[in-house]
């Protein structure tokens, strides 16, 4: 069966986000709990979107909110300044919508920054849904967004691929039922998957090689 539907992770996949990320919280924590956090405990923080992240770790109830809008003012301001994508992304996405595909995105990002990164990186008006961890109960690796999104996108599993960058990806998509495409064009040299996704794909060039075979 061909495919008609690729939906998306965001950080990691579509842009290197990673930076701008990193940044904005480091900042927060820092200005409202006085701590200095590496960037592997902010990863190991992530799962649920930021205001819940806020939430769980900004001790004083009163500094929260103000530490979410802190956030969300950094990250807007320093996006495009530490925010990048690559010109081989925008090829991908114009060839899959030349091509009749339909696509979305589905990730562990709020509301607020998604839509902030898809304006900053104009890529939003190539997605036809796009679901963040606001849209969900249980994040990933729970397959809730990707299911929320192929019920919106009224299609089916077996003709939908979900990309993504990280073993959360990997799980959510496997658990969800459609097929599963591990990317690492902005991931270092050497790093590999702990799940094996269906099919893995070192380029941007590689994985378009790919759905040139696979629609409709």
């Amino acid at each position: 069966m061909k495919i008609n539907t690729v939906l998306f992770d965001f950080d990691g996949t579509l842009a290197d986000t990673f930076p701008i990320i990193i940044y904005s919280f480091r900042r927060v924590f820092s200005e409202y709990e006085g701590k200095d956090f590496t960037a592997d405990e902010i990863i190991g923080m992530f799962g649920p979107g930021e205001n819940e992240i806020f939430r769980k770790h900004i001790s004083k109830y009163s500094c929260v909110e103000p530490a979410i809008e802190r956030y969300y003012y950094i990250y807007k301001n320093k996006h495009r300044e530490l925010a990048k994508s690559s010109p081989g992304i925008y090829r991908m996405l114009q060839m899959l919508r030349a091509r009749g595909i339909s696509l979305g995105v589905v990730t562990g990002k709020g509301k607020r920054s998604a839509e902030i990164s898809l304006r900053e990186l104009e890529m939003l008006p190539y997605f036809d849904v796009v679901i963040t961890a606001d849209d969900v109960v249980n994040p990933k690796p729970d397959p809730q967004g990707i299911l929320i999104a192929v019920k919106r996108m009224n299609t089916s599993v077996e003709r939908t691929v979900f990309v993504g960058d990280s073993n959360v990806d990997i799980k959510a998509g496997k658990q969800a039922g459609v097929i599963t495409a591990g990317v690492k064009w902005f991931r270092p040299a050497g790093f590999s998957f702990d799940v094996e996704p269906d099919m893995s794909f070192d380029s941007i060039e590689d994985f378009m090689e790919y759905i040139k075979g696979t629609v409709f």
